[in-house]
């Protein structure tokens, strides 16, 4: 009954079933990629504006909370002797908010200055300077890279409803039964076994 409920639930290709109506994702891929790229976009383009807006508010909401918390010094990437920052692969999950640290990180790996503000999601120049991050913001620096790397996840999950459509409500095991009833109407349910037959098979 799984398998039937699955089915129906996708339509087409890019049309989807959503509480009973049906929902014209449009173009899935496409909408994935704008989801990634702007918190919402995926959602705008397939006219589900109210999800959008939503979408929207709440992760760059808790992404720009993120970086006053630590006066925007929170999102960079580095992979080198001074700090791996793996925070920032999740960061990175919110599209182009936080591809400014990418490309000043290859610029700087490249011998170039930064494109933007030396103090813009650039990666600190030794453990000193890091250690001095967390000594201006106290806890913010800390708590400002967990905001971030939420909104970054939070993002992840709108791509997946961008790109698959909201998830299908779980079917309950009646409904199931009664359904495959109504479709099979001489199939007879399986009897419950006796307990003479229980005490036969111990």
């Amino acid at each position: 009954m799984m398998a039937k409920a699955g089915a129906a639930a996708a339509v087409s290709d890019n049309i989807v079933l959503a509480d009973g109506e049906p929902l014209n994702l449009r173009n899935r891929h496409l909408a994935a990629v704008l989801a990634w790229l702007i918190p919402g976009a995926g959602h705008f383009y397939q006219r589900r504006y109210f999800k959008s807006a939503v979408f929207s508010v709440c992760i760059f909401s808790c992404f720009i909370l993120g970086m006053l918390m630590a006066g925007g010094r929170c999102v960079y990437a580095s992979w080198n002797e001074t700090e791996k920052r793996w925070q920032y692969v999740l960061q990175a999950g919110i599209g182009l908010p936080a591809m400014p640290a990418a490309i000043q990180a290859w610029r700087l790996r490249g011998g170039e200055r930064p494109l933007w503000s030396e103090n813009f999601m650039t990666a600190p120049r030794s453990t000193r300077d890091l250690d001095d991050f967390n000594r201006k913001t106290a806890s913010g620096f800390d708590m400002g890279t967990l905001y971030t790397m939420v909104a970054g996840l939070l993002n992840i999950l709108v791509i997946f409803d961008a790109f698959a459509g909201p998830l299908p409500p779980p079917v309950a095991k009646k409904r199931e039964r009664e359904a495959d009833e109504e479709a099979d109407p001489g199939a007879k349910p399986n009897p419950a076994p006796s307990a003479s037959n229980a005490r036969a098979k111990t």
